[in-house]
């Protein structure tokens, strides 16, 4: 009886050896480059934009490590970028025919993890990110915005169709200009969105930045695309300060309802909005 067990142990120890060797060879000769390429093509090809990733390092049979990953348009400004970005691939997904990758990694000082399950009827996108630095992400720097503060929220996308909530604190612009006008120093403590979309188009059900000068409310339609249309419907209640200080441009918006906000609509095209006062 002993010798038996002595006998499937051993055979279960060089098992066991073998599945490693075996993974170890499988991580090795993994085609990495081929990965990259094709993931790389595969995002030029379906997408408006370009991805660069570096290199990819494997961490176990089903997790990798996607090293300077950039994401750009197709002039090269940068949209995303992230040192590393971890990367698992499930197992269970891949036995039913689906691709189910978890990403995940740091992003402007704060973090962000996407999840996505594609399949021949699916097509699942999950974002969630908290504490992003709006002063380090360069594209507001390239258009010329002075922007501060942090960024957050949830984003889920299913079949072309999506909804959820971004939430800002301690929003600060300076210096700021909107179709050539100048636009006073503005701080905010916190502020969201609630948005869904459908195809190209952008509903806000709710947008609010919550100030101690002043309070903005908006909600209604964008299509997202250059010549596409807006139909927003914005409120606004500046405090007595700002009030005074702005008060012939605030002369120009003649609705203001019971509460003290002022009200106008924006439309025209997301190139070319048009206030309606």
């Amino acid at each position: 009886m002993k010798i038996e067990k002595k006998k499937i142990l051993r055979f279960l120890s060089l098992c066991l050896y073998f599945i490693a060797a075996f993974l170890v060879f499988v991580v090795l000769q993994f085609p990495f480059d081929r990965v990259k390429s094709r993931i790389e093509s595969e995002v030029r090809a379906r997408t408006p934009l370009e991805l660069s990733i570096t290199r990819i390092t494997a961490r176990f049979l089903n997790r990798f490590t996607l090293v300077d990953v950039v994401l750009s348009d197709r002039t090269g400004r940068v949209l995303f970028e992230s040192s590393a970005i971890k990367a698992h691939l499930s197992l269970l997904g891949f036995l039913r025919g689906l691709a189910v990758m978890d990403f995940s990694g740091p992003a402007y000082d704060g973090e962000l993890t996407v999840k996505a399950e594609q399949g021949p009827k699916r097509n699942l996108w999950s974002v969630d990110a908290s504490g992003l630095n709006l002063t380090n992400y360069k594209l507001l720097k390239l258009m010329g915005y002075k922007i501060a503060g942090t960024m957050g929220g949830n984003f889920d996308m299913n079949n072309g169709s999506g909804k959820g909530r971004i939430w800002f604190k301690n929003l600060a612009s300076r210096e700021l200009k909107v179709m050539g006008f100048p636009v006073p120093d503005l701080d905010f403590e916190q502020g969201w969105i609630d948005a869904e979309v459908k195809g190209d188009r952008l509903m806000v059900r709710k947008f609010e930045l919550d100030g101690k000068e002043l309070k903005v409310k908006a909600s209604g339609d964008v299509v997202l695309r250059e010549r596409g249309t807006m139909n927003l419907a914005i409120k606004f209640k500046p405090s007595e300060r700002l009030a005074q200080e702005q008060a012939g441009l605030l002369s120009l918006v003649k609705n203001k309802d019971p509460e003290g906000f002022y009200q106008l609509t924006l439309g025209g095209t997301v190139s070319e909005p048009m206030p309606r006062l």
